[in-house]
């Protein structure tokens, strides 16, 4: 499963930039660990996307929480943030990791004495179908006893025993690390629960050995609908070397099989039919809106979207702007650079209306391209602004973007990307192979929108540019 990491994060009561959204360095819980966390999956379903288990994680967060004795939360409030991530990132599948953390200094061990804050971070995914097996080391690194009271809560700073788990399994060329408790017996895969199969039932560690995983739970149910029997028990090693299947759940593996344990090819085809069966299950919950367990594990949206008045769509040409069309593009370019600075409104200098009529009357080596409605000349609907620049590590001229506009309410209709074939037709036209642009620092509100439609548009990072080259 691919995973991109969104543009947009919620941090401590508002949407910023990913690369903006940072703690302070004396944070108690970049010091000392005192975040808790979870992570949750959203799958896009017949009814619009959804999140799994979200009370489950909810409860589950405020246990954690309670355990390290940071101040509570209004369940609203996170759920808002989540939402409000999920929204701004235009997110319809992928994965969502929530910390909750204390928000304040590192000068006293004892973290209750600070407001909690939510950082929300968002990746979105390329698929939800299940991933492929995996193989699993068994890691000397024990995990704490049961009786600790932090043995179930999911806490960052506990979970340096997990990485350092996981990394002596990738150094060994493993997936995975499995993990035991001190007695020997299995406690759970590294980030994840584990169940065997022996004789057409389930096995899976005893709590509180183990994470109380959300999917872990949905599997127990799914097993109790197939009439699966499964038996919470101690579990040793042994019995996992000789089962049927082996199989693990989590949020970000859902239900994925083992193949190999330790070095040992496990027998059973991957996934074994057991596996399978509650991976088709799984599916069924997915893709049927009226499904029993669905109506119980899947959580929409409590938020009202922001939805935009329809606008219809306008048949609209692309073309060379006049000098009639000045006034349009000097309003134009005021509206992209209070979009981009996020301010209410921009005043350009009153030189801009001379530059306009030097590169529109070709006095200055560029062009400028406006759409509009078709059989409405006066109208701008989006517009770009080149010129052609020469220097000498390029050895001969290049067309360098300078602003590119469209209007909100007509974003949707592609105008951008045409007002680009534009730009490159003209480039052709001129024998001109290389295409600059100079983007807003990563510090302006919208820097990750227009960085990703010029990725898009197959431009390539250069410096402090992008660039694109014509064939």
């Amino acid at each position: 499963m691919a995973l991109e990491f969104c543009s947009s994060t919620y941090l401590n009561g508002r949407i910023v930039p990913t690369e903006l959204a940072c703690l302070p360095a004396d944070n108690h819980a970049v010091n000392f660990g005192t975040a808790a966390f979870e992570a949750f999956r959203l799958y896009p379903t017949p009814n619009g996307s959804k999140l799994l288990g979200l009370d489950l994680h909810l409860n589950r967060l405020r246990l954690s929480m309670l355990s390290l004795g940071l101040s509570p939360m209004e369940p609203e409030e996170i759920i808002k943030a989540l939402w409000q991530t999920i929204n701004q990132n235009n997110l319809q599948q992928g994965y969502v990791r929530l910390l909750v953390y204390p928000n304040g200094n590192c000068l006293a061990l004892d973290p209750s004495p600070f407001p909690s804050a939510a950082l929300v971070m968002a990746w979105r995914s390329d698929s939800s179908g299940f991933l492929p097996p995996l193989t699993l080391g068994i890691s000397h690194i024990r995990r704490p006893s049961a009786g600790s009271t932090l043995a179930r809560a999911k806490i960052s700073g506990f979970y340096a025993v997990e990485a350092a788990a996981d990394r002596n399994a990738k150094k060994q060329g493993f997936d995975g690390n499995l993990m035991l408790n001190p007695d020997g017996t299995i406690c759970e895969m590294t980030g994840a629960n584990i169940f065997i199969v022996k004789d057409s039932v389930l096995y899976t560690p005893i709590l509180p050995q183990s994470i109380d995983g959300v999917t872990r739970r949905l599997v127990i149910e799914f097993a109790n609908t197939l009439n699966i029997p499964v038996k919470e028990v101690p579990l040793p090693l042994g019995d996992l070397m000789v089962a049927d299947e082996v199989f693990v759940t989590g949020t970000y593996h859902q239900i994925r099989p083992v193949s190999a344990v330790g070095g040992q090819v496990l027998s059973s085809p991957f996934p074994g039919p057991v596996t399978q069966l509650l991976q088709e299950r799984f599916q069924k919950m997915l893709d049927n809106p009226e499904d029993e367990i669905a109506s119980r594990w899947l959580t929409g949206t409590v938020l009202e979207k922001f939805t935009p008045k329809p606008v219809a769509q306008q048949a609209y040409q692309i073309r060379s702007a006049e000098l009639t069309d000045i006034p349009g593009i000097i309003a134009g370019v005021s509206s992209l650079l209070a979009e981009i600075r996020g301010i209410p409104e921009f005043q350009l200098p009153s030189t801009a209306t001379n530059v306009c009529q030097r590169v529109i009357e070709g006095k200055y080596p560029g062009a400028i391209f406006v759409a509009n409605p078709q059989g409405d000349n006066h109208s701008i609907l989006g517009l770009i602004t080149l010129t052609v620049q020469e220097a000498i590590h390029v050895e001969s001229s290049y067309v360098l973007i300078q602003e590119l506009w469209v209007h909100p309410e007509h974003r949707s209709q592609n105008i951008g990307d045409n007002l680009m074939q534009a730009v490159e037709t003209y480039s052709r036209q001129q024998g001109i192979s290389r295409i600059e642009v100079c983007l807003p620092t990563h510090e302006f509100p919208t820097f990750y929108s227009t960085y990703h439609f010029y990725q898009k548009s197959k431009f390539h990072d250069f410096g402090p540019r992008m660039r694109k080259m014509l064939e």
